[in-house]
């Protein structure tokens, strides 16, 4: 079993690279941390940090930091969360503030090693119109994204998979599926309590004008 998830994880990624490859694009990093405690029986609170890298590395993009608190039930097949992000944009030759509410649903199932879920999201980003001159703002976005997971029996490592999209709410006449994207990784357990997540990122702008297709290579620290 574990050679087969070698392979199959080895032919995303080749599927990930040749679907970037054929198009214009540029490489991207992340790096991140999250951490999460437990507050009562199914109820958690979290809080996580991220640095983000574009322009083939050499340039400072953005840096996130959010909070939220998600409540788990019925056997834990039902996650629902609420959250708040604050991003700043690296843009030209300034700093833009933003600021994101998001409210959430999970659905998922266990088979064996194996998990898969699917998560709707509604997300607002408002924007600082001193910057520029935003025709709408908030932006809203219905996020919808499937993964499915697969713990290594015996070995401190779990593989994972995801393909989301964006779809445009705050657009009244053009409601349409304006970005996708694809997560493949491998998520070491270093103890109960602290975890790597090492991990390959496609952002794909569709249906706009001049989209931008990003690579991006992350890690992410986890802790309890």
């Amino acid at each position: 079993m574990i050679r087969i998830s070698k392979i199959l994880i080895f032919a995303i990624v080749l599927l990930l690279s040749g679907r970037v490859v054929a198009q214009s694009f540029e490489t991207g990093g992340l790096l991140g941390a999250e951490y999460e405690m437990k507050i009562l029986k199914g109820w958690h609170w979290g809080a996580e940090a991220e640095f983000r890298f574009d322009e083939n590395f050499t340039h400072f993009n953005r840096f996130k930091v959010a909070v939220g608190t998600d409540y788990t039930f019925w056997k834990k097949r039902i996650k629902i969360g609420v959250g708040y992000g604050y991003l700043n944009y690296h843009k030209d030759d300034f700093f833009e503030s933003r600021h994101r509410i998001t409210g959430s649903l999970t659905l998922a199932e266990k088979f064996g090693n194996w998990k898969l879920s699917y998560r709707a999201a509604f997300q607002s980003t408002f924007r600082d119109n001193r910057r520029g001159d935003y025709t709408f703002n908030p932006k809203t976005y219905m996020r919808n994204r499937l993964a499915v997971s697969y713990k290594i029996p015996g070995k401190p490592l779990k593989l994972h998979a995801s393909e989301e999209f964006w779809w445009r709410l705050y657009h009244p006449e053009h409601n349409i599926i304006d970005e996708l994207r694809t997560v493949v990784g491998v998520e070491y357990a270093i103890n109960k309590r602290n975890t790597l997540d090492f991990f390959l990122r496609s952002n794909n702008e569709v249906q706009v004008s001049n989209p931008k297709h990003i690579f991006y290579i992350g890690v992410c620290y986890g802790f309890e």
